[in-house]
């Protein structure tokens, strides 16, 4: 018996998830009130968030790359708005450790967690999807 149940919902596929990913970006740019557009890479190497202990990460040119492959698109918008906020603790210079638990950490997740259920509430469409593959 699976506890896991059978794979339900609507397949979503890289381009399309890109075209999710503009507006959230757009959202996120006002909601944290970025003046200019953040360099995001998305990576589809299931070893990237193996090395990196995290499926996201500020690059240190001031970007932001998130493991999207086999995760739910949601799961991906929540990373990319705790990258986010992130960012916007630096631009505001304020250097966390990174470690889980720290106060750094502890805000990006707590303004991720609000971002995206903000976003979500928006677009409740987000959740017919299953994993991108």
């Amino acid at each position: 018996m699976s506890l896991l149940g059978k794979k339900r919902g609507r397949p979503i596929t890289k381009p399309q998830f890109e075209e999710v990913l503009k507006k959230f970006l757009v959202f996120l740019k006002r909601e944290l009130r970025f003046s200019e557009d953040i360099p995001l890479i998305l990576i589809d190497d299931v070893e990237f968030a193996k090395k990196i202990q995290a499926f996201g990460e500020i690059t240190d040119k001031n970007g932001i790359r998130v493991s999207y492959i086999n995760r739910h698109p949601v799961d991906i918008l929540r990373t990319v708005a705790h990258e986010y906020a992130h960012y916007k603790q630096y631009e505001r210079g304020v250097i966390g450790s990174g470690h889980a638990g720290s106060v750094t950490e502890n805000q990006a997740n707590a303004k991720a967690g609000e971002l995206i259920r903000k976003y979500a509430n928006l677009h409740p469409e987000l959740f017919e999807f299953v994993s991108i593959n």
